[in-house]
């Protein structure tokens, strides 16, 4: 046979084969089944993400389909030749413990000890001391109401250097 003669029986079968065995998965959560190729037609029906569905024609920006219960026409951004991929988690129960390994939130106490910029060694021991001393806390009030102005006054204007 001439190169001719194959190029003619190509181009008659290889559109007959990939129309044939054209299909599509639904990528997009739904897809919209639609009457004509455009958003304003009536809607046929939705297509749910990774179902099958048969090319029977393709036009400008979308795809005419058909399944055992669809037939319509579906915009080709919802659409892909490969089935969508399954979710994978990065991440599982088995494989790592998130409490221990996730950054911790810094406590107000060491967000303040940062802000005045109190050293890392401060900010580690204030840290591992984690909780306030509330019965030194309630002490110093105690003390302080006892403390007026006057004495305040007095304290301050106290020569340094006698």
């Amino acid at each position: 046979m001439g190169k001719t003669t194959l190029f003619l029986i190509a181009l008659l079968v290889l559109p007959l084969t990939v129309f044939a065995a054209d299909s599509v998965y639904i990528q997009s959560v739904k897809a919209k089944i639609m009457n004509e190729p455009n958003f304003k037609s009536g809607e046929v029906g939705v297509a749910n993400k990774g179902d099958k569905l048969t090319v029977t024609e393709k036009g400008d920006g979308w795809i005419k389909v058909s399944s055992a219960s669809l037939s319509g026409w579906v915009n080709k951004l919802c659409v892909s030749d490969s089935p969508p991929m399954d979710k994978i988690a990065l991440v599982t129960a088995e494989s790592a413990n998130l409490e221990e390994k996730s950054r911790k939130r810094a406590s107000a106490m060491t967000s303040a000890a940062a802000a005045r910029g109190l050293s890392d060694e401060d900010r580690k021991r204030l840290t591992e001391a984690g909780k306030a001393d509330y019965r030194a806390l309630i002490e110093l009030e105690r003390v302080g109401a006892g403390i007026s102005k006057a004495d305040v006054d007095a304290f301050s204007n106290q020569d340094v250097n006698p």
